[in-house]
């Protein structure tokens, strides 16, 4: 029984990722939730605490992709689940085409109220790599060999009028199967321990590293991405109008996209 229940497994594992079919049936639907919180990078003092929830729709018709439903919320810490919180329809009807470049430039997001630009930002960046690392890295994974992308090896993104993020590396390891949403999928790890991050605008101007990590649950099926989360910390001296004699900060950001249709 246990040798039968082994070769079934060993038939996943031994799947090559560019031999399945990519299937868009869409649309398909993602509940998102992002939180962040900021500390004092040397007390753990907690500064601020929130949490975003939405729904972000992709396999829309000519490769768009829409959010709706978004809402803000406050919240103690990162282990607490958010409620309902304050609906935001500056972002009802924000879409747009999945792999457009120009979500690096400020006219992108005139549509976003421009206090919340920062986090729309941060929602479609996160967005971007959780499709993008299953469509275009996935391929070239093998199971249990860690993999690192030439694209993403001292690669710079730069946002007008915003950050810009120095990809020093990305390592991807298929590392398992799990089964979700009554699909096989593979379990993709992903990290980067060190990458500059810095900000100077008119109003306040950062600068310091970011590392992350988290996983995939990629559907061996039909190379869906069923469930994805990735924490990331940044530590930087911001300076502006609340501390103009600079503070080392500490920045934690928690994303979940969890698919549900």
């Amino acid at each position: 029984m246990v040798q039968a229940q082994n070769s079934g497994i060993d038939r996943f594992l031994a799947l090559k990722p560019s031999e399945i079919n990519t299937v868009e049936q869409g649309p398909y639907e993602y509940d998102v939730t992002l939180k962040w919180q900021n500390l004092d990078a040397l007390s753990g003092d907690r500064i601020s605490c929130n949490a975003i929830c939405g729904t972000y729709v992709t396999g829309i018709q000519n490769d768009f992709v829409a959010w709706k439903d978004v809402s803000l919320s406050d919240i103690r810490d990162l282990r607490e689940k958010p409620t309902a919180g304050t609906p935001m329809p500056t972002f009802e009807g924000f879409t747009y085409k999945q792999y457009d470049t120009g979500c690096l430039t400020e006219d992108f997001y005139t549509s976003i109220a421009p206090e919340h630009r920062d986090i729309a930002k941060w929602l479609v960046s996160d967005a971007l790599q959780m499709q993008g690392l299953a469509w275009y890295v996935f391929d070239s994974l093998e199971f249990n060999r860690e993999f690192i992308p030439k694209m993403l090896d001292h690669y710079d993104i730069k946002f007008e009028n915003w950050v810009t993020f120095s990809s020093r590396y990305q390592r991807l390891l298929w590392s398992g199967i799990t089964r979700y949403n009554n699909e096989i999928c593979a379990v993709v790890k992903f990290e980067s321990c060190y990458n500059p991050v810095e900000m100077n605008t008119e109003t306040l101007s950062f600068k310091g590293r970011s590392l992350y990590w988290g996983e995939m649950w990629i559907s061996l099926e039909d190379k869906q991405v069923e469930y994805a989360t990735m924490f990331e910390d940044v530590v930087f001296k911001l300076k502006s109008a609340a501390f103009p004699e600079e503070q080392l900060l500490d920045l934690q950001r928690e994303v979940i996209f969890d698919k549900v249709l």
